[in-house]
Protein backbone atom coordinates (compact mmCIF):
# COMPACT_ATOMS: atom_id res chain seq x y z
CA UNK A 1 0.00 0.00 0.00
CA UNK A 2 1.31 3.45 -0.93
CA UNK A 3 2.06 6.23 1.50
CA UNK A 4 -0.90 8.25 0.15
CA UNK A 5 -3.59 8.09 -2.55
CA UNK A 6 -2.26 8.43 -6.13
CA UNK A 7 1.37 8.27 -5.00
CA UNK A 8 3.97 5.75 -6.11
CA UNK A 9 7.73 5.59 -5.89
CA UNK A 10 9.92 5.56 -8.96
CA UNK A 11 13.53 4.80 -8.05
CA UNK A 12 14.15 7.08 -5.05
CA UNK A 13 11.63 9.78 -5.99
CA UNK A 14 7.87 9.87 -5.26
CA UNK A 15 5.40 10.72 -8.04
CA UNK A 16 1.71 11.72 -7.91
CA UNK A 17 -0.42 10.24 -10.71
CA UNK A 18 -4.19 10.40 -11.24
CA UNK A 19 -6.43 9.31 -14.08
CA UNK A 20 -7.91 12.19 -16.15
CA UNK A 21 -11.72 11.95 -16.58
CA UNK A 22 -12.71 10.95 -20.11
CA UNK A 23 -15.07 13.95 -20.40
CA UNK A 24 -12.05 16.24 -20.78
CA UNK A 25 -11.03 14.62 -24.03
CA UNK A 26 -7.33 14.70 -23.28
CA UNK A 27 -4.87 12.62 -25.31
CA UNK A 28 -3.09 11.68 -22.12
CA UNK A 29 -4.85 9.23 -19.81
CA UNK A 30 -3.23 10.49 -16.59
CA UNK A 31 -2.17 13.70 -14.90
CA UNK A 32 1.28 12.98 -13.48
CA UNK A 33 3.51 15.22 -11.38
CA UNK A 34 6.94 14.32 -10.03
CA UNK A 35 7.05 15.31 -6.35
CA UNK A 36 10.83 15.63 -6.54
CA UNK A 37 11.45 14.19 -3.08
CA UNK A 38 12.50 10.91 -1.49
CA UNK A 39 11.05 11.93 1.89
CA UNK A 40 7.70 10.18 2.62
CA UNK A 41 6.45 13.02 4.86
CA UNK A 42 7.15 15.67 2.20
CA UNK A 43 5.59 13.46 -0.48
CA UNK A 44 2.43 13.05 1.60
CA UNK A 45 2.11 16.80 2.04
CA UNK A 46 2.59 17.55 -1.67
CA UNK A 47 0.25 14.73 -2.69
CA UNK A 48 -2.42 16.08 -0.35
CA UNK A 49 -2.21 19.45 -2.07
CA UNK A 50 -2.46 18.00 -5.58
CA UNK A 51 -5.28 15.60 -4.72
CA UNK A 52 -7.20 18.36 -2.97
CA UNK A 53 -7.23 20.56 -6.07
CA UNK A 54 -7.22 17.93 -8.83
CA UNK A 55 -10.92 18.20 -9.67
CA UNK A 56 -10.62 21.95 -10.02
CA UNK A 57 -7.60 21.49 -12.27
CA UNK A 58 -9.51 19.00 -14.42
CA UNK A 59 -12.16 21.68 -14.89
CA UNK A 60 -9.51 24.21 -15.90
CA UNK A 61 -8.08 21.72 -18.38
CA UNK A 62 -11.48 21.41 -20.03
CA UNK A 63 -11.58 25.14 -20.82
CA UNK A 64 -10.59 26.59 -24.18
CA UNK A 65 -7.70 28.52 -22.67
CA UNK A 66 -4.59 26.77 -21.40
CA UNK A 67 -3.64 23.42 -22.82
CA UNK A 68 -3.82 20.42 -20.53
CA UNK A 69 -0.05 20.11 -20.25
CA UNK A 70 0.39 23.84 -19.63
CA UNK A 71 -2.24 23.72 -16.87
CA UNK A 72 -0.44 20.81 -15.26
CA UNK A 73 2.97 22.47 -15.38
CA UNK A 74 1.61 25.77 -14.10
CA UNK A 75 -0.17 24.10 -11.17
CA UNK A 76 2.99 22.24 -10.22
CA UNK A 77 5.02 25.46 -10.32
CA UNK A 78 2.49 27.41 -8.22
CA UNK A 79 2.24 24.64 -5.62
CA UNK A 80 6.00 24.22 -5.31
CA UNK A 81 6.68 27.96 -5.07
CA UNK A 82 4.03 28.52 -2.40
CA UNK A 83 5.02 25.40 -0.49
CA UNK A 84 8.64 26.55 -0.46
CA UNK A 85 7.61 30.00 0.74
CA UNK A 86 5.58 28.60 3.63
CA UNK A 87 8.36 26.17 4.51
CA UNK A 88 10.82 29.09 4.67
CA UNK A 89 8.45 30.90 7.00
CA UNK A 90 8.12 27.87 9.24
CA UNK A 91 11.88 27.37 9.37
CA UNK A 92 12.46 31.00 10.25
CA UNK A 93 9.95 30.74 13.10
CA UNK A 94 10.59 27.15 14.18
CA UNK A 95 12.84 28.18 17.08
CA UNK A 96 9.98 30.06 18.72
CA UNK A 97 8.48 28.34 21.73
CA UNK A 98 5.87 30.99 22.43
CA UNK A 99 2.68 29.42 23.74
CA UNK A 100 -0.06 29.40 21.12
CA UNK A 101 2.35 30.19 18.27
CA UNK A 102 1.47 27.07 16.24
CA UNK A 103 -2.26 27.55 16.76
CA UNK A 104 -2.09 31.19 15.65
CA UNK A 105 -0.21 30.24 12.46
CA UNK A 106 -2.72 27.50 11.67
CA UNK A 107 -5.63 29.92 12.08
CA UNK A 108 -3.96 32.47 9.81
CA UNK A 109 -3.22 29.82 7.17
CA UNK A 110 -6.84 28.59 7.23
CA UNK A 111 -8.16 32.12 6.82
CA UNK A 112 -5.85 32.84 3.89
CA UNK A 113 -6.72 29.52 2.26
CA UNK A 114 -10.46 30.18 2.39
CA UNK A 115 -9.98 33.72 1.09
CA UNK A 116 -7.95 32.49 -1.88
CA UNK A 117 -10.53 29.78 -2.61
CA UNK A 118 -13.31 32.37 -2.76
CA UNK A 119 -11.25 34.53 -5.09
CA UNK A 120 -10.54 31.58 -7.38
CA UNK A 121 -14.23 30.74 -7.60
CA UNK A 122 -15.87 34.17 -7.67
CA UNK A 123 -13.13 36.28 -9.24
CA UNK A 124 -11.34 39.39 -7.98
CA UNK A 125 -14.66 41.04 -7.07
CA UNK A 126 -15.45 38.30 -4.54
CA UNK A 127 -16.83 39.46 -1.21
CA UNK A 128 -17.76 37.84 2.06
CA UNK A 129 -21.54 38.23 2.04
CA UNK A 130 -24.18 36.32 3.96
CA UNK A 131 -24.21 33.51 1.43
CA UNK A 132 -20.44 33.09 1.57
CA UNK A 133 -20.46 33.19 5.37
CA UNK A 134 -23.12 30.48 5.44
CA UNK A 135 -20.95 28.43 3.10
CA UNK A 136 -17.92 28.83 5.34
CA UNK A 137 -19.95 27.81 8.40
CA UNK A 138 -21.10 24.68 6.57
CA UNK A 139 -17.43 23.90 5.87
CA UNK A 140 -16.62 24.09 9.57
CA UNK A 141 -15.17 27.60 9.70
CA UNK A 142 -16.04 29.34 13.01
CA UNK A 143 -17.72 32.72 12.86
CA UNK A 144 -14.84 34.14 14.88
CA UNK A 145 -12.66 33.68 11.77
CA UNK A 146 -14.88 35.74 9.45
CA UNK A 147 -13.08 39.01 10.14
CA UNK A 148 -9.73 37.38 9.43
CA UNK A 149 -11.01 35.75 6.19
CA UNK A 150 -12.49 39.07 5.02
CA UNK A 151 -9.23 40.91 5.66
CA UNK A 152 -7.25 38.35 3.67
CA UNK A 153 -9.87 38.40 0.92
CA UNK A 154 -9.35 42.12 0.46
CA UNK A 155 -5.56 41.77 0.72
CA UNK A 156 -5.31 38.88 -1.76
CA UNK A 157 -7.66 40.59 -4.25
CA UNK A 158 -5.42 43.64 -4.23
CA UNK A 159 -2.28 41.54 -4.62
CA UNK A 160 -3.56 39.49 -7.55
CA UNK A 161 -4.41 42.70 -9.42
CA UNK A 162 -1.02 44.25 -8.70
CA UNK A 163 1.21 44.68 -11.77
CA UNK A 164 3.97 42.61 -10.15
CA UNK A 165 1.70 39.58 -9.64
CA UNK A 166 0.13 39.91 -13.08
CA UNK A 167 3.63 40.03 -14.53
CA UNK A 168 4.62 36.96 -12.51
CA UNK A 169 1.64 35.00 -13.88
CA UNK A 170 2.29 36.17 -17.46
CA UNK A 171 5.98 35.34 -17.30
CA UNK A 172 5.27 31.96 -15.75
CA UNK A 173 2.81 31.00 -18.48
CA UNK A 174 5.03 32.38 -21.22
CA UNK A 175 7.89 30.22 -20.01
CA UNK A 176 5.64 27.15 -20.15
CA UNK A 177 3.77 27.78 -23.42
CA UNK A 178 6.52 29.61 -25.26
CA UNK A 179 4.11 32.46 -26.16
CA UNK A 180 5.62 35.85 -25.46
CA UNK A 181 2.15 37.35 -24.86
CA UNK A 182 -0.43 34.85 -23.53
CA UNK A 183 -4.02 35.31 -24.65
CA UNK A 184 -6.64 36.75 -22.31
CA UNK A 185 -8.14 33.27 -21.85
CA UNK A 186 -4.74 31.77 -21.06
CA UNK A 187 -4.06 34.52 -18.52
CA UNK A 188 -7.43 34.13 -16.77
CA UNK A 189 -7.03 30.35 -16.61
CA UNK A 190 -3.52 30.77 -15.24
CA UNK A 191 -4.69 33.25 -12.62
CA UNK A 192 -7.48 30.88 -11.49
CA UNK A 193 -5.03 28.00 -11.14
CA UNK A 194 -2.62 30.35 -9.35
CA UNK A 195 -5.28 31.17 -6.74
CA UNK A 196 -6.45 27.57 -6.39
CA UNK A 197 -2.93 26.27 -6.01
CA UNK A 198 -2.11 28.82 -3.31
CA UNK A 199 -5.40 28.08 -1.53
CA UNK A 200 -4.59 24.37 -1.45
CA UNK A 201 -1.14 25.01 0.00
CA UNK A 202 -2.47 27.22 2.79
CA UNK A 203 -5.29 24.83 3.66
CA UNK A 204 -2.86 21.93 3.60
CA UNK A 205 -0.40 23.86 5.80
CA UNK A 206 -3.13 24.19 8.42
CA UNK A 207 -4.18 20.55 7.84
CA UNK A 208 -7.71 21.62 7.03
CA UNK A 209 -9.55 19.44 4.56
CA UNK A 210 -12.93 19.99 2.89
CA UNK A 211 -14.89 16.86 4.01
CA UNK A 212 -17.55 17.29 1.35
CA UNK A 213 -14.92 17.59 -1.39
CA UNK A 214 -13.06 14.55 -0.06
CA UNK A 215 -16.24 12.47 -0.20
CA UNK A 216 -17.08 13.83 -3.67
CA UNK A 217 -13.62 12.81 -4.91
CA UNK A 218 -14.23 9.27 -3.65
CA UNK A 219 -17.58 9.15 -5.46
CA UNK A 220 -16.02 10.51 -8.66
CA UNK A 221 -13.21 7.95 -8.49
CA UNK A 222 -15.65 5.08 -8.00
CA UNK A 223 -17.88 6.17 -10.90
CA UNK A 224 -14.90 6.93 -13.13
CA UNK A 225 -13.56 3.41 -12.68
CA UNK A 226 -16.97 1.87 -13.41
CA UNK A 227 -17.79 1.06 -9.81
CA UNK A 228 -20.82 1.96 -7.80
CA UNK A 229 -21.20 4.97 -5.58
CA UNK A 230 -19.99 4.37 -2.02
CA UNK A 231 -22.78 3.44 0.33
CA UNK A 232 -21.27 5.37 3.22
CA UNK A 233 -23.35 8.53 3.61
CA UNK A 234 -21.62 11.84 3.00
CA UNK A 235 -21.33 13.55 6.36
CA UNK A 236 -20.34 17.06 7.20
CA UNK A 237 -17.81 17.61 9.95
CA UNK A 238 -18.78 20.21 12.49
CA UNK A 239 -16.31 22.66 13.94
CA UNK A 240 -14.85 21.03 17.06
CA UNK A 241 -15.08 22.83 20.37
CA UNK A 242 -11.26 22.75 20.66
CA UNK A 243 -8.52 23.38 18.12
CA UNK A 244 -7.51 19.90 16.84
CA UNK A 245 -3.95 20.96 15.95
CA UNK A 246 -1.48 18.76 17.83
CA UNK A 247 0.56 21.81 18.82
CA UNK A 248 -2.55 23.50 20.23
CA UNK A 249 -3.48 20.38 22.24
CA UNK A 250 0.04 20.26 23.67
CA UNK A 251 -0.33 23.92 24.70
CA UNK A 252 -3.63 23.23 26.46
CA UNK A 253 -2.24 20.12 28.14
CA UNK A 254 0.83 21.92 29.49
CA UNK A 255 -1.26 24.89 30.64
CA UNK A 256 -3.51 22.54 32.61
CA UNK A 257 -0.61 20.57 34.10
CA UNK A 258 1.19 23.73 35.18
CA UNK A 259 -1.99 25.18 36.68
CA UNK A 260 -2.38 22.01 38.75
CA UNK A 261 1.29 22.09 39.71
CA UNK A 262 2.04 18.86 37.84
CA UNK A 263 4.60 20.25 35.41
CA UNK A 264 7.58 22.57 35.49
CA UNK A 265 8.56 25.01 32.76
CA UNK A 266 11.07 22.41 31.62
CA UNK A 267 8.46 19.65 31.39
CA UNK A 268 6.07 21.96 29.56
CA UNK A 269 8.82 22.76 27.06
CA UNK A 270 9.56 19.05 26.58
CA UNK A 271 5.88 18.29 25.89
CA UNK A 272 5.59 21.10 23.34
CA UNK A 273 8.90 20.07 21.77
CA UNK A 274 7.72 16.46 21.50
CA UNK A 275 4.51 17.64 19.80
CA UNK A 276 6.56 19.67 17.31
CA UNK A 277 8.83 16.67 16.64
CA UNK A 278 5.81 14.41 16.10
CA UNK A 279 4.33 16.84 13.58
CA UNK A 280 7.59 17.31 11.71
CA UNK A 281 8.37 13.58 11.64
CA UNK A 282 4.94 12.48 10.41
CA UNK A 283 3.56 15.51 8.56
CA UNK A 284 0.34 15.17 10.61
CA UNK A 285 -0.76 18.35 12.36
CA UNK A 286 -4.42 17.50 13.09
CA UNK A 287 -4.87 14.97 15.92
CA UNK A 288 -7.92 13.60 14.12
CA UNK A 289 -5.65 12.43 11.28
CA UNK A 290 -3.19 10.67 13.60
CA UNK A 291 -2.93 6.89 13.13
CA UNK A 292 -1.03 4.11 14.88
CA UNK A 293 1.26 3.86 11.85
CA UNK A 294 2.23 7.52 12.36
CA UNK A 295 3.53 6.68 15.83
CA UNK A 296 5.65 3.92 14.29
CA UNK A 297 7.04 6.46 11.80
CA UNK A 298 7.74 8.81 14.72
CA UNK A 299 9.75 6.08 16.47
CA UNK A 300 11.62 5.30 13.26
CA UNK A 301 12.67 8.94 12.95
CA UNK A 302 13.85 9.01 16.59
CA UNK A 303 15.92 5.88 15.92
CA UNK A 304 17.77 7.63 13.07
CA UNK A 305 18.37 11.00 14.70
CA UNK A 306 21.74 11.77 16.34
CA UNK A 307 21.37 12.02 20.15
CA UNK A 308 22.52 15.66 20.09
CA UNK A 309 20.43 16.75 17.11
CA UNK A 310 19.66 20.48 16.94
CA UNK A 311 21.80 21.22 19.97
CA UNK A 312 24.03 23.34 17.74
CA UNK A 313 22.67 26.81 16.79
CA UNK A 314 23.60 26.08 13.16
CA UNK A 315 21.30 23.05 13.16
CA UNK A 316 18.25 24.74 14.69
CA UNK A 317 16.56 25.36 11.33
CA UNK A 318 17.80 22.26 9.49
CA UNK A 319 14.98 19.83 8.49
CA UNK A 320 14.98 16.42 10.16
CA UNK A 321 15.47 14.66 6.82
CA UNK A 322 18.67 16.61 6.22
CA UNK A 323 19.95 15.88 9.75
CA UNK A 324 19.27 12.16 9.29
CA UNK A 325 20.92 12.13 5.86
CA UNK A 326 24.01 13.93 7.17
CA UNK A 327 24.32 11.48 10.07
CA UNK A 328 24.06 8.53 7.67
CA UNK A 329 26.77 9.97 5.41
CA UNK A 330 29.22 10.45 8.27
CA UNK A 331 28.31 7.17 10.02
CA UNK A 332 27.64 9.18 13.18
CA UNK A 333 26.03 7.55 16.19
CA UNK A 334 22.26 7.70 15.80
CA UNK A 335 19.24 6.91 17.92
CA UNK A 336 17.84 8.83 20.84
CA UNK A 337 18.35 7.14 24.19
CA UNK A 338 15.70 4.66 25.38
CA UNK A 339 14.84 7.07 28.20
CA UNK A 340 14.25 9.94 25.74
CA UNK A 341 12.24 7.76 23.35
CA UNK A 342 10.06 6.45 26.17
CA UNK A 343 9.61 9.94 27.60
CA UNK A 344 8.51 11.27 24.20
CA UNK A 345 6.11 8.36 23.71
CA UNK A 346 4.69 9.04 27.15
CA UNK A 347 4.10 12.68 26.20
CA UNK A 348 2.41 11.59 22.94
CA UNK A 349 0.13 9.29 24.94
CA UNK A 350 -0.76 12.21 27.23
CA UNK A 351 -1.51 14.46 24.24
CA UNK A 352 -3.76 11.78 22.68
CA UNK A 353 -5.52 11.16 25.99
CA UNK A 354 -6.11 14.88 26.49
CA UNK A 355 -7.44 15.21 22.93
CA UNK A 356 -9.83 12.29 23.43
CA UNK A 357 -11.09 13.87 26.64
CA UNK A 358 -11.86 17.02 24.63
CA UNK A 359 -13.83 15.02 22.08
CA UNK A 360 -11.07 14.93 19.47
CA UNK A 361 -10.66 11.29 18.39
CA UNK A 362 -7.66 9.88 16.54
CA UNK A 363 -7.83 7.54 13.55
CA UNK A 364 -8.29 4.42 15.65
CA UNK A 365 -6.67 3.56 18.96
CA UNK A 366 -3.16 4.88 19.60
CA UNK A 367 -1.07 2.48 21.69
CA UNK A 368 2.56 3.30 22.51
CA UNK A 369 3.30 0.39 24.85
CA UNK A 370 4.79 -1.98 22.28
CA UNK A 371 6.88 0.83 20.79
CA UNK A 372 8.63 1.63 24.04
CA UNK A 373 12.31 0.69 24.17
CA UNK A 374 13.90 -1.49 26.80
CA UNK A 375 17.00 -0.11 28.41
CA UNK A 376 19.88 -2.58 28.63
CA UNK A 377 21.25 -0.67 31.62
CA UNK A 378 19.68 -1.46 34.97
CA UNK A 379 17.98 1.54 36.57
CA UNK A 380 20.01 1.08 39.74
CA UNK A 381 23.26 1.27 37.76
CA UNK A 382 22.51 4.54 35.95
CA UNK A 383 23.39 6.80 38.89
CA UNK A 384 25.88 5.15 41.26
CA UNK A 385 25.39 6.10 44.91
CA UNK A 386 27.95 7.88 47.05
CA UNK A 387 29.73 5.67 49.54
CA UNK A 388 30.40 6.85 53.09
CA UNK A 389 34.03 7.40 52.14
CA UNK A 390 32.91 9.59 49.20
CA UNK A 391 30.80 11.72 51.50
CA UNK A 392 33.67 12.31 53.93
CA UNK A 393 36.11 13.22 51.15
CA UNK A 394 33.64 15.53 49.42
CA UNK A 395 32.78 17.58 52.49
CA UNK A 396 36.43 18.03 53.33
CA UNK A 397 36.47 20.33 50.31
CA UNK A 398 37.01 24.08 50.51
CA UNK A 399 33.30 24.93 50.06
CA UNK A 400 32.76 23.67 53.61
CA UNK A 401 36.21 23.85 55.18
CA UNK A 402 37.13 27.32 53.88
CA UNK A 403 37.66 28.86 50.45
CA UNK A 404 39.82 31.69 49.08
CA UNK A 405 36.95 34.00 48.07
CA UNK A 406 33.36 34.03 46.80
CA UNK A 407 34.72 33.80 43.26
CA UNK A 408 37.12 30.95 44.09
CA UNK A 409 35.03 28.51 46.09
CA UNK A 410 37.07 25.44 45.10
CA UNK A 411 40.40 26.97 46.19
CA UNK A 412 41.37 26.44 49.89
CA UNK A 413 41.31 29.49 52.14
CA UNK A 414 39.93 30.83 55.39
CA UNK A 415 36.48 31.99 54.17
CA UNK A 416 33.36 29.86 54.82
CA UNK A 417 30.34 31.22 52.91
CA UNK A 418 27.08 29.69 54.14
CA UNK A 419 24.96 30.14 51.04
CA UNK A 420 23.12 27.73 48.73
CA UNK A 421 26.33 26.10 47.51
CA UNK A 422 27.23 25.38 51.17
CA UNK A 423 23.82 24.20 52.42
CA UNK A 424 22.17 22.42 49.48
CA UNK A 425 24.59 19.43 49.19
CA UNK A 426 24.49 18.94 52.97
CA UNK A 427 20.69 18.99 53.04
CA UNK A 428 20.72 16.39 50.25
CA UNK A 429 23.10 14.17 52.28
CA UNK A 430 20.75 14.41 55.29
CA UNK A 431 17.38 14.05 53.50
CA UNK A 432 17.89 12.40 50.11
CA UNK A 433 15.84 15.22 48.60
CA UNK A 434 16.24 16.15 44.95
CA UNK A 435 18.41 19.15 44.11
CA UNK A 436 15.56 21.32 42.81
CA UNK A 437 13.35 20.47 45.79
CA UNK A 438 16.03 21.94 48.04
CA UNK A 439 17.06 24.87 45.83
CA UNK A 440 13.47 26.11 45.67
CA UNK A 441 12.82 26.04 49.43
CA UNK A 442 11.06 29.10 50.84
CA UNK A 443 10.85 30.48 54.37
CA UNK A 444 7.32 29.06 54.65
CA UNK A 445 8.66 25.57 53.83
CA UNK A 446 10.58 25.42 57.14
CA UNK A 447 8.10 24.28 59.79
CA UNK A 448 8.01 23.08 63.38
CA UNK A 449 5.50 20.37 64.26
CA UNK A 450 5.40 18.30 67.42
CA UNK A 451 8.60 20.03 68.49
CA UNK A 452 10.41 18.84 65.35
CA UNK A 453 11.93 21.22 62.82
CA UNK A 454 11.28 19.96 59.32
CA UNK A 455 11.36 20.73 55.61
CA UNK A 456 7.95 20.78 53.94
CA UNK A 457 8.34 19.85 50.30
CA UNK A 458 5.19 21.06 48.56
CA UNK A 459 4.09 22.51 45.23
CA UNK A 460 4.79 26.25 45.21
CA UNK A 461 5.05 29.10 42.74
CA UNK A 462 8.85 28.89 43.02
CA UNK A 463 9.26 25.24 42.07
CA UNK A 464 7.23 22.14 41.31
CA UNK A 465 7.69 18.60 42.57
CA UNK A 466 8.26 15.54 40.42
CA UNK A 467 4.92 13.96 41.32
CA UNK A 468 2.18 13.99 43.94
CA UNK A 469 3.88 11.54 46.29
CA UNK A 470 6.89 13.87 46.41
CA UNK A 471 4.83 16.14 48.66
CA UNK A 472 6.11 15.36 52.13
CA UNK A 473 7.66 16.57 55.40
CA UNK A 474 11.22 15.57 56.33
CA UNK A 475 12.90 16.36 59.68
CA UNK A 476 15.96 18.60 59.68
CA UNK A 477 19.11 16.71 60.71
CA UNK A 478 20.55 17.77 64.06
CA UNK A 479 23.91 18.57 62.47
CA UNK A 480 22.32 21.20 60.18
CA UNK A 481 20.82 22.89 63.22
CA UNK A 482 24.18 22.85 65.02
CA UNK A 483 25.84 24.46 61.97
CA UNK A 484 23.40 27.38 62.17
CA UNK A 485 20.80 26.49 59.52
CA UNK A 486 17.93 27.88 61.62
CA UNK A 487 19.89 31.13 62.07
CA UNK A 488 20.23 31.29 58.29
CA UNK A 489 16.45 30.83 58.00
CA UNK A 490 15.82 33.55 60.59
CA UNK A 491 17.59 36.06 58.32
CA UNK A 492 15.03 35.37 55.58
CA UNK A 493 11.66 36.92 56.42
CA UNK A 494 9.86 35.82 53.26
CA UNK A 495 10.61 34.25 49.91
CA UNK A 496 13.39 31.83 48.98
CA UNK A 497 15.97 30.86 51.57
CA UNK A 498 18.65 30.84 48.85
CA UNK A 499 17.81 34.08 47.03
CA UNK A 500 21.23 34.26 45.37
CA UNK A 501 20.32 31.37 43.06
CA UNK A 502 19.25 32.62 39.62
CA UNK A 503 17.66 30.80 36.71
CA UNK A 504 19.71 31.14 33.53
CA UNK A 505 16.52 30.90 31.46
CA UNK A 506 12.80 30.35 31.91
CA UNK A 507 13.27 26.59 31.55
CA UNK A 508 16.39 26.35 33.72
CA UNK A 509 16.36 25.06 37.28
CA UNK A 510 17.48 27.08 40.28
CA UNK A 511 19.84 24.28 41.22
CA UNK A 512 21.73 24.72 37.94
CA UNK A 513 23.34 27.78 39.54
CA UNK A 514 25.48 25.63 41.84
CA UNK A 515 26.25 22.90 39.29
CA UNK A 516 29.60 24.21 38.05
CA UNK A 517 31.22 24.68 41.47
CA UNK A 518 29.71 21.48 42.88
CA UNK A 519 30.90 19.42 39.92
CA UNK A 520 34.38 20.97 40.14
CA UNK A 521 34.50 20.20 43.90
CA UNK A 522 33.28 16.64 43.31
CA UNK A 523 35.94 15.92 40.68
CA UNK A 524 38.66 17.58 42.75
CA UNK A 525 37.87 15.67 45.96
CA UNK A 526 36.99 12.26 44.55
CA UNK A 527 39.20 12.22 41.48
CA UNK A 528 38.72 9.24 39.15
CA UNK A 529 36.34 7.57 41.61
CA UNK A 530 33.75 10.27 40.84
CA UNK A 531 33.11 8.61 37.46
CA UNK A 532 29.35 8.86 36.76
CA UNK A 533 28.51 10.11 40.24
CA UNK A 534 26.62 13.37 40.46
CA UNK A 535 24.30 15.31 42.75
CA UNK A 536 21.55 12.68 42.46
CA UNK A 537 23.99 10.19 44.00
CA UNK A 538 23.10 11.76 47.38
CA UNK A 539 19.57 10.39 47.00
CA UNK A 540 20.86 6.88 46.30
CA UNK A 541 23.29 7.19 49.21
CA UNK A 542 20.51 8.08 51.69
CA UNK A 543 18.32 5.24 50.40
CA UNK A 544 21.15 2.74 50.89
CA UNK A 545 21.87 4.09 54.39
CA UNK A 546 18.24 3.84 55.45
CA UNK A 547 17.70 0.47 53.81
CA UNK A 548 20.89 -1.46 54.60
CA UNK A 549 22.64 0.31 57.48
CA UNK A 550 19.70 1.38 59.63
CA UNK A 551 17.15 -1.11 58.26
CA UNK A 552 14.43 1.52 58.46
CA UNK A 553 10.90 0.25 57.79
CA UNK A 554 9.97 0.49 54.10
CA UNK A 555 6.93 2.74 54.68
CA UNK A 556 9.06 5.22 56.65
CA UNK A 557 11.69 5.24 53.90
CA UNK A 558 9.02 6.02 51.31
CA UNK A 559 7.69 8.89 53.43
CA UNK A 560 11.18 10.38 53.84
CA UNK A 561 12.14 10.06 50.16
CA UNK A 562 8.72 10.83 48.68
CA UNK A 563 8.37 7.50 46.90
CA UNK A 564 5.08 5.91 45.88
CA UNK A 565 3.75 3.55 48.54
CA UNK A 566 2.92 0.33 46.71
CA UNK A 567 0.62 -1.44 49.19
CA UNK A 568 -2.99 -0.22 49.18
CA UNK A 569 -3.24 -0.65 52.94
CA UNK A 570 -0.23 1.61 53.55
CA UNK A 571 -1.19 4.13 50.86
CA UNK A 572 -4.83 4.65 51.84
CA UNK A 573 -5.30 3.64 55.47
CA UNK A 574 -3.77 5.13 58.56
CA UNK A 575 -1.59 8.23 58.72
CA UNK A 576 1.88 9.15 57.54
CA UNK A 577 4.89 8.27 59.63
CA UNK A 578 5.02 10.81 62.51
CA UNK A 579 7.84 13.35 62.37
CA UNK A 580 9.43 12.21 65.67
CA UNK A 581 9.83 8.68 64.28
CA UNK A 582 11.26 9.96 61.00
CA UNK A 583 13.63 12.24 62.94
CA UNK A 584 15.23 9.24 64.64
CA UNK A 585 16.00 7.76 61.22
CA UNK A 586 17.25 11.07 59.77
CA UNK A 587 19.48 11.92 62.72
CA UNK A 588 21.02 8.46 62.47
CA UNK A 589 22.47 9.33 59.05
CA UNK A 590 26.27 9.72 59.38
CA UNK A 591 27.52 13.25 59.86
CA UNK A 592 29.24 14.56 56.76
CA UNK A 593 32.14 16.05 58.80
Amino acid sequence: MGIANFVFRRAAIYTWRRRIPTRIGCESLHLQVSLGTACPATARRLAGILTHESDEVFEAMALDGLSKEAARQWLEQVVRDEMARIERRKRAQSDSRETGYARMNAEEDRAMGHALRLLARDGVSAELGDEEKQELVSEGVPKSSFERVEAYLSQAAGEVLAPSVESKIQNGISAITGDALPSAHDFLDARTIYLRGRAAVYLNASQRRDPALAEALKVAEALEQGGSEPTTPVTQETEPAFDPAIAAIADRLTTKKMKLGRATEKTAYQIRNTAALLVEATGVTDIRRLKQSDIAVFCDVMSRLPPAYRKSPKEKLVPLADIIAAAAETSAKVGLSPATVNRNLGFVAQIVKHANAEGLPTQGTIDVKDLRESDVEDDQDKVPPFERSDIRKLFEGSIWSGCRSSARRTSPGALVIKDGLYWIPMIAAYTGARREEIAGLCRSDIINEDGVWAFEFAFTEVRRLKNLQSKRKVPIHEHLIELGFLKHIAQVETGRIFPELKRKSARANLGDDIHYNFRAMLDKQLGPTARDKRFHSFRHYVIDELRFKQRVEKLTRHHILGHLVDLTEDRIYGKRTPLPIMKEAVDALPRVF
